[in-house]
């Protein structure tokens, strides 16, 4: 039986459970947020995917976290306490950066020149899965354009936001540019203000999402932890 990760935070001092199934293990003055996974570990469902994000949302919406993308397992709770452990530090200084903040984010989508082949048929949960494994193995660099507008728009909201991360993936109605950043809750308003300022190119559309918990603003998992994309 593997214990699914969910966030890493300061432990709290009630050590109140999360949602069915939820549960903490506490070390160092940390708590890791988890829950048991039984049986094969297959690709996972939208309603697993959605409610393990809620579970990170809700944690997310009371106290700072370091979120983990889903899929973070470990063999056994002695194992989350070693990490706890050995990365105390790091963790401590992690969220010590995201205390008070929250990720915003911009998605341009860049008409497609021409429609990519049909794919073979996947679940929505390998779908996502797929998403993520592009995510971190994209070779594909941002065109003049692409640059100078997402040097534009980091530059409106540079006094909106501390750091901003970008990426660039692809999709059967183009080029979608995605634009993170790590601003104060507080000043979640004032991000979605100045964003209804910004003007696109002609056929470029302009999403805005957020507030979220910061994803993009968390460090890899140390290498003692066993991160896996199920295929």
């Amino acid at each position: 039986m593997k214990v699914l990760l969910y966030c890493i935070c300061q432990q709290d001092g009630d050590g109140s459970c999360h949602g069915p199934g939820i549960r903490v293990v506490t070390g160092h003055g940390l708590m890791a947020v988890v829950s048991e996974l039984e049986g094969p570990t297959t690709a996972p469902s939208v309603s697993s995917l959605l409610a393990y994000e809620r579970v990170v949302e809700a944690i997310h919406a009371r106290q700072t976290v370091i979120p983990l993308r889903y899929g973070c397992l470990m063999e056994s709770e002695e194992q989350i306490v070693q990490l706890l452990e050995e990365h105390r530090r790091e963790y401590e200084a992690l969220l010590g950066r995201l205390h008070g903040m929250t990720e915003m984010g911009i998605r341009l989508l860049w008409p497609a020149s021409a429609v990519p082949p049909p794919s073979l048929a996947q679940s929505p949960g390998a779908a996502y899965l797929a998403t993520l494994r592009n995510r971190y193995n994209s070779q594909e660099t941002l065109a003049p354009e692409e640059v100078a507008l997402a040097d534009r728009i980091v530059a409106l909201l540079a006094g909106c936001s501390t750091e901003q991360r970008r990426e660039l993936s692809s999709s059967r109605q183009g080029r979608l540019l995605s634009l993170y950043f790590l601003t104060p809750k507080s000043g979640a308003e004032e991000f979605r203000r100045m964003v209804r300022t910004i003007s696109t190119p002609r056929g470029v559309k302009l999403l805005l999402s957020g507030p979220w918990p910061p994803y993009n603003f968390v460090c890899p998992p140390p290498d003692s932890m066993e991160c896996k994309l199920w295929n």
